[in-house]
């Protein structure tokens, strides 16, 4: 899509040296004078390129975090906002508010902010490829970083969206060959990471890889790199740094709960686990509404005890050593599964689980996956994968009017499809 890629591309590269400012509407944007286009091109400015695509990624995934979360069954809307009720609703069409928006816009948009952050790291490793060692420190470091953050961004965009372009003006696919392309992105990552001696970089690639071979089916092979991933570091974890320095910097999902925008849905409050309260997920009742003055405001602890500011610093997980132990009981179940439950289970002290049937393991595997990785960007994708219920069930009376829809993810956007020659 000419007009917005172009755009995408602009916003992309000025993130890299204008690391960090605000998010201004990626359709409109103008190089402030301090920068020059022909610095971009200066491989002693790859660093900044790298860390350009980082940024983006960070904005996007807290972005991500909070529509998936809505979508799917973890998070209620508590706002006033109109245009923000199609999600919580799930009647989302292809034009809403998700596929234009920023990932600081109100509601934050994801398939702009992913679709920069996978051309931005895109990007970055083709000039890093032009560039020598030479011309470039740390160049295979920065490879290694560049094309784990852009495995990401197509992981994401495959496990999200019903179709997506993961090209400049390329054509629709499907999520298989948006994760196939992670894979590819990643295997690299890892490849260069290893040279570069980066073990955090190569741990949350291998991570990402197995995640993305599940998603395709080969359960083996994302065993293998989970395995591999813990190798390096048994309790390995990269994750997403915020700040309230700045819009573009906060913890997305922490600033939704401060403006009383969301509210932990309630089929993740007062959970328990053998009878004690299950602390993975532990939910309290801030005393105070929403928005709409009416929605009383339940906060995840995970990333704050109170509805403070403070949450915009929260950082957000993207590969941690939990999900790790999470892929490889669902990929090898039995007694295997039960031992990694257990074994997270232990690391929050709580009551070990006894294990029961082959199925019954597999379906307690799906749970603590649900309380594990609570609003860290997973649930909607195991919602699809699974074919879990939707809470509440479609058909349902909404608070707003109408009934609950029954959208499982989000839909290629319009504006895609109207600026993109090869999308009809």
């Amino acid at each position: 899509m000419t007009r917005q890629n172009s755009a995408i591309r602009s916003a992309a590269l000025l993130a890299a040296l204008v690391t960090f400012a605000g998010c201004e509407s990626i359709l409109n944007v103008e190089a402030p004078g301090v920068v020059d286009a022909n610095d971009l091109n200066d491989p002693q400015n790859a660093a900044f390129l790298v860390s350009g695509t980082i940024s983006d990624f960070d904005c996007a995934l807290g972005a991500y975090i909070v529509n998936s979360g809505v979508l799917g069954n973890e998070l209620q809307d508590a706002s006033v906002t109109a245009g923000r009720f199609p999600l919580d609703q799930r009647t989302i069409t292809d034009s809403s508010p998700y596929g234009l928006n920023s990932c600081a816009g109100n509601p934050p948009g994801i398939y702009r902010p992913l679709s920069t952050a996978r051309w931005s790291a895109d990007n970055a490793l083709a000039r890093l490829d032009e560039w020598s060692d030479a011309q470039v420190a740390n160049r295979t470091r920065l490879i290694g970083q560049a094309a784990a953050y852009s495995g990401y961004s197509h992981l994401l965009l495959g496990e999200g969206f019903c179709s997506v372009v993961i090209q400049e003006e390329g054509p629709e696919v499907q999520p298989a060959q948006a994760f196939e392309a992670a894979v590819a992105r990643f295997g690299r990552a890892i490849e260069s990471a290893r040279i570069a001696g980066d073990q955090p970089t190569e741990a949350m690639a291998l991570l990402g890889r197995a995640r993305t071979h599940l998603n395709l089916g080969n359960g083996s092979l994302a065993a293998a790199d989970a395995r591999a991933a813990l190798g390096l570091n048994p309790r390995f974890q990269v994750v997403a740094t915020a700040s309230s320095a700045s819009a573009r910097r906060w913890n997305r999902v922490g600033d939704e709960f401060f403006g009383g925008r969301v509210t932990v849905a309630p089929a993740f409050r007062d959970l328990m686990v053998g009878g004690v309260p299950d602390s993975r997920v532990n939910v309290i009742n801030t005393n105070t509404v929403g928005h709409d003055s009416q929605t009383p405001v339940w906060l995840v602890t995970k990333y704050g005890s109170s509805r403070a500011a403070t949450l915009r610093d929260s950082s957000l997980p993207i590969a941690t050593w939990r999900e790790a132990h999470l892929i490889i009981a669902e990929v090898e179940g039995g007694q295997e599964a039960v031992t990694r439950i257990n074994l997270l289970r232990n690391h929050h002290g709580l009551p070990t689980y006894a294990g029961g049937t082959t199925a019954e393991i597999a379906a307690q595997v799906r749970v603590e996956r649900a309380r594990e990785l609570f609003l860290e960007g997973h649930h909607l994708n195991d919602m699809r994968r699974f074919d879990l219920p939707q809470v509440p069930a479609s058909g349902t009376a909404y608070r707003q009017g109408g009934v609950y829809g029954d959208v499982r993810c989000f839909p290629l956007p319009e504006v895609e499809r109207n600026a993109n020659p090869n999308v009809s």
